[in-house]
């Protein structure tokens, strides 16, 4: 059996992801001493997820990772200085900004920079990852998706574990890629890497269950990455697949639930600026959960939870605490049946 541990994006509620492998954590490695990473055949972590996944693939404990987001996340979403203009229209920045949040509902500074500091977020990696690069991630296999912005392409950050090391930027710093990879527009500016930008793969890949898949079937095949199947018409994807001996643990960042009554018969782009990013957001994840549930059936786990309301926002510091109770709280209704599946050789002694 292929096991993949796939980890989604979602911003400082991958803390409910945390909460829950730090619960099945303390039961399953003083069952047989092996870390969690160690356990899967592949980890896949989109944005937030990324960060767990590559934590996990450095060797960090998912304790260790629930210490990260408790002091690291208030610091990556620490509120920025007011934005002024530099020109004569200065003066009248403060109305303008009023009168845009009443129309709009979003702060008019968003309009000029990025919503939160880089800097803070890349700091917040040093103090994980330090120098540490992807070519030296050799005890388990990785994928991170992101976008590459200069050529209009996906791109998936990846371990060296297809044929030949294809696709793997073994130089590449931790810290770099996932500055790239949770770099979510309007929250944080894009990162630059070698000449090319890159911005969060959460805006295509969101639940990386499905990439893990191909990737899965990538690698026990020997076909192209799924990125370059994409743009070659020789593919090896037009053999056979078989995904049956494929198991996915799939650990959420909580699902919202929204419905949308357009004023009139038209709505232009001053009622679509507050909604777009929403409705793409929750038909994207329904689009990526849905086919992973056809093809895999029950050998998809998923592990989720309702969102309360609104203010369970990506960068609501404040619910930390409630996220990593509701993972533990997952963790202790699902857990057994997490280990039985993911963790075979402890679930004897547990």
């Amino acid at each position: 059996m292929f096991r993949i541990l796939s980890l989604d994006g979602g911003g400082l509620r991958g803390a409910f992801g945390a909460g829950f492998l730090a619960a099945l954590e303390r039961r399953v490695v003083p069952a047989n001493g092996k870390p969690l990473a160690a356990h899967f055949d592949l980890l896949a972590g989109t944005s937030t997820g990324g960060i767990l996944a590559c934590g996990l693939a450095s060797g960090l404990t998912a304790q260790r990772l629930v210490q990260f987001y408790r002091e690291q996340g208030p610091e990556i979403f620490h509120a920025r200085e007011p934005f002024r203009p530099r020109t004569s229209v200065r003066p009248l920045y403060p109305l303008a900004s009023r009168l845009f949040w009443q129309k709009t509902g979003m702060p008019m500074d968003e309009l000029f920079r990025a919503r939160y500091c880089p800097f803070h977020l890349a700091d917040a990696f040093v103090t994980a990852f330090g120098d540490r690069t992807l070519g030296e991630l050799d005890a388990a296999r990785l994928i991170v998706p992101a976008v590459n912005l200069s050529r209009g392409r996906i791109h998936l950050f990846r371990t060296g574990h297809l044929p030949g090391g294809r696709g793997c930027q073994r130089e590449l710093k931790l810290v770099d890629l996932l500055v790239a990879a949770t770099a979510a527009p309007t929250y944080f500016p894009h990162k630059v890497i070698d000449g090319e930008a890159y911005c969060d793969g959460g805006v295509w890949a969101n639940n990386p269950t499905v990439l893990a898949v191909a990737e899965a079937v990538a690698l026990t095949s020997g076909a192209a990455g799924l990125e370059d199947a994409a743009h070659d018409r020789r593919s090896d994807y037009e053999k056979a697949v078989d995904v049956t001996g494929i198991e996915v643990l799939s650990l959420g960042t909580g699902r919202a639930t929204y419905s949308l009554s357009p004023p009139g018969a038209d709505a232009g782009s001053l009622y679509w600026a507050r909604h777009i990013a929403d409705v793409m957001g929750h038909s994207m994840q329904q689009g990526t959960e849905l086919p992973a549930e056809f093809f895999l059936g029950d050998r998809l786990m998923g592990v989720n939870f309702d969102l309360p309301d609104v203010t369970w926002r990506l960068d609501a510091a404040d619910k930390l605490e409630a996220l990593f109770d509701l993972g533990e709280a997952a963790a202790a209704e699902v857990g057994d049946e997490a280990i039985a599946r993911f963790f075979p050789a402890a679930s004897a002694a547990v």
